[in-house]
């Protein structure tokens, strides 16, 4: 007779402490093949929940890693259009608008002609767009922000481009007797200029006006609408010179100087034979020195106000219009719409800070903004002076009067740029910075993960060299037991006896 053991308490193996340490084998097994205490989150017990809040901690940090990612890729694809915009823009102050270049006929066109295909590329990198997403539109970044080139300087449909906004300007400014909107005369030993538009919203203003000659007395502008002169006490002497210092439409100034018969200036007035006499011909010489310069920097400043204005203008901020037709007689604005100005920029347009159009979260307590617009102010200035040469037109019966209407007019194109140039760079430094930051919460991320994976490793994982030494050392029981067991089961009343 063979005798089994079913009880623990005399010494023989058990079938359940058998069972049991088949279980911490298998156990023990699965922990040496996947590093893993549990097979299940749940079956972690009491470090549940501290394996819960590290992976909660590492998922954010990778939803946010994925948000700086997606962020990279527009930063650098706003950097690298700023950069090419600013290639573009250097190219044409250095090159396309140097002062070196002689105005002729040929020239001059081929200067337009290359100012419009610079000032397309200009466009196509304020309408640069990565995944479908338009980046110099603000929060608008389903549609380009800013509107077809030739359609921005020529116009569509009963719609004003630049052409036309800056012949406008140039006729409103120029006024009806080419004399930028002053009215000279004389009275006996008298000679009077004075401003003919309320406020000094179109044409000339006078600044000032000096005599440097002991016979003729300069009177300073006065009144409303200001009017100044000069009273000749006795004759000048041939070379003397009266200046009227005049504010143009852009900010600027420039002085017309008369001179006494004698001088070598452009602007001479006879000396009469009486003083009333000298007095007219004083007035006569100024009414043709403001007719001249009006022709060349009158225009010129004309047409960059004019393109100023044009480039602040948008969907929400229209930009002003010269009250007409007729423009030569305007005396005010009105504001231009969107049935007949082309607003070229269709993007956001508001007070705030262009970077905060479009925000994403990087971390816990910090979002970062990566908005980008075509109206920030170095692309609005670039865009001006690059298009508004390429649209004026220069005499065609005179070409003499070309070349200074084409040299003075290319001089203001440039004067956009010295400030453009900062404005750029300040706006791709901004841009710069924002990434900059991004960077910094990459890596800071990258520390934290390594931490918390640590500390995940310490509750999820097992060591494996302990875990291989218990597993040899519970199959070694294991089998002792088996070794047991099967003595215990061959013992017979005989043997046993």
């Amino acid at each position: 007779m063979t005798f089994i053991a079913r009880g623990s308490g005399n010494g023989f193996p058990s079938a359940q402490s058998i069972a049991e340490i088949r279980d911490q084998i298998n156990t023990l097994s699965r922990q040496l093949s996947t590093g893993k205490r549990a097979s299940t989150i749940s079956e972690l017990g009491v470090d549940l929940s501290r394996s819960i809040d590290l992976r909660s901690r590492l998922s954010r940090l990778s939803v946010y890693d994925e948000s700086i990612a997606t962020t990279n890729t527009n930063f650098e694809a706003i950097i690298n259009s700023i950069k090419s915009f600013s290639d573009v823009s250097s190219q044409i102050e250095v090159h396309t608008l140097s002062p070196a270049t002689t105005p002729d006929s040929t020239n001059r066109n081929t200067i337009k002609t290359d100012l419009r295909r610079q000032f397309s590329q200009l466009v196509d990198y304020l309408n640069m767009e990565i995944g479908n997403r338009y980046l110099f539109g603000g929060k608008q970044t389903e549609s380009a922000p800013v509107m077809d080139s030739n359609l921005i300087l020529d116009g569509s449909n009963g719609k004003a481009g630049l052409t036309q906004y800056i012949a406008e300007r140039q006729a409103a400014d120029l006024g009806a007797n080419g004399q930028g909107r002053l009215q000279t005369g004389s009275s006996s030993t008298l000679v009077t200029l004075s401003e003919t538009v309320p406020n000094g919203l179109f044409g000339f203003t006078i600044q000032s006006v000096l005599s440097k000659s002991a016979g003729i007395t300069a009177h300073s502008p006065s009144g409303t609408p200001p009017q100044a002169g000069f009273s000749v006490t006795s004759q000048p002497t041939a070379g003397e010179t009266l200046v009227v210092t005049l504010g143009l439409p852009d900010g600027t100034t420039t002085d017309v100087t008369l001179t006494a018969s004698g001088g070598a200036d452009s602007h001479p007035f006879v000396i009469g034979t009486t003083l009333a006499e000298t007095a007219t011909n004083i007035s006569t010489a100024l009414q043709s020195a403001l007719s001249a310069t009006g022709k060349v920097e009158l225009a010129a400043a004309s047409a960059k106000a004019a393109a100023a204005d044009f480039f602040k203008g948008s969907t929400t901020n229209p930009p002003r219009r010269v009250a007409g037709p007729p423009y030569d007689t305007a005396t005010g604005f009105v504001a231009g719409t969107a049935n007949n100005t082309v607003l070229w920029y269709q993007g956001t347009d508001d007070a705030n800070d262009p970077r905060n159009d479009n925000v994403t979260k990087i971390s816990d307590r910090l979002a970062i903004g990566f908005g980008a617009r075509a109206t920030e102010p170095g692309f609005m200035s670039t865009l001006a002076g690059a298009a508004m040469l390429a649209v004026t037109s220069f005499s065609t019966t005179d070409e003499s009067l070309a070349k200074q209407q084409f040299s003075e007019m290319r001089d203001r194109a440039r004067s956009f740029f010295s400030q453009s140039k900062a404005d750029v760079v300040a706006t791709s430094v901004s841009v710069m910075n924002s990434q900059k930051i991004a960077k910094t919460n990459s890596d800071d991320h990258k520390a934290q993960k390594s931490v918390f994976e640590t500390a995940l490793a310490d509750v999820e994982n097992v060591p494996l060299d302990q875990t291989a030494v218990s597993l040899t050392s519970v199959q070694t029981q294991l089998q002792a037991l088996y070794q047991l067991t099967a003595k215990l089961q061959s013992l017979s009343l005989a043997n046993y006896l």
